[in-house]
């Protein structure tokens, strides 16, 4: 299993079973925010939005605990959107 596992091979009649493997992931990488802004994706797809929201604040709980350096510009950039459009 590897962090990038949540959106491998998603398919939209599939959801249920994106999101069991991601949780799985999450569990895997408890402090790794990347798997949870996946994980944001899929549960906005199915329609969950509290689930989706609750998964970017957690991320970017985690994403401020790390140094700038180690946060990938673009994760760091969809969790501001993505924290935003939770707000709205």
């Amino acid at each position: 299993m590897t962090r990038d596992d949540c959106l491998r091979d998603v398919k939209l009649d599939g959801l249920a079973k994106a999101i069991h493997r991601c949780n799985r992931v999450v569990a895997a990488f408890p402090r790794d925010p990347e798997p949870l802004n996946d994980r944001f994706l899929l549960h906005s797809l199915a329609g969950n939005n509290p689930a989706a929201c609750r998964d970017v604040a957690r991320a970017a709980k985690l994403a401020a605990r790390l140094p700038p350096q180690r946060l990938d510009a673009i994760l760091r950039q969809d969790l501001a959107q993505r924290q935003a459009s939770c707000r709205d």
